[in-house]
């Protein structure tokens, strides 16, 4: 866990320095925040992430999907989005990205650890199974 690099997309200060006191609290590297676009796509860039957690309306409907897009086009980072709601035009969007889930908001501490950990083992599977063919 504690090399673990962590990206987190979110424009609302409280909810990323929240997030931020988390992982760290849980033993993570303190996570990189990121509040727009074009410092997420450098701290991608410069930190090379295994995990970038992404508020799915980052400044509007289509713009953390879009992040999230050219992040998975590029590097090899797991995707989670942060969602207040689930629908079918978002899942529509989101089909297309290289994504590991959802993390719904407002979260619950177990919800968000489980799901990074769910993700985090996830990624290190298919990482082995590519490196292993």
């Amino acid at each position: 866990m504690l090399d673990t690099k962590i990206l987190i997309v979110e424009h609302e200060a409280m909810i990323a320095m929240d997030l931020q006191n988390r992982f760290k609290f849980w033993g993570y590297k303190a996570p990189i925040l990121a509040f727009s676009k074009k410092e997420a796509l450098e701290m991608i860039h410069y930190i090379n992430p295994d995990l970038v957690i992404i508020d799915i309306e980052f400044r509007n409907k289509i713009e953390g999907i879009e992040i999230a897009r050219r992040i998975t086009d590029n590097y090899d980072a797991a995707i989670l989005y942060l969602t207040p709601y689930f629908n079918e035009e978002l899942m529509k969007y989101t089909r297309t990205n290289k994504l590991y889930g959802y993390i719904s908001k407002p979260f619950e501490e177990n919800q968000l650890k489980f799901k990074v950990e769910e993700t985090l083992n996830t990624r290190k599977i298919f990482k082995s199974l590519i490196a292993s063919k």
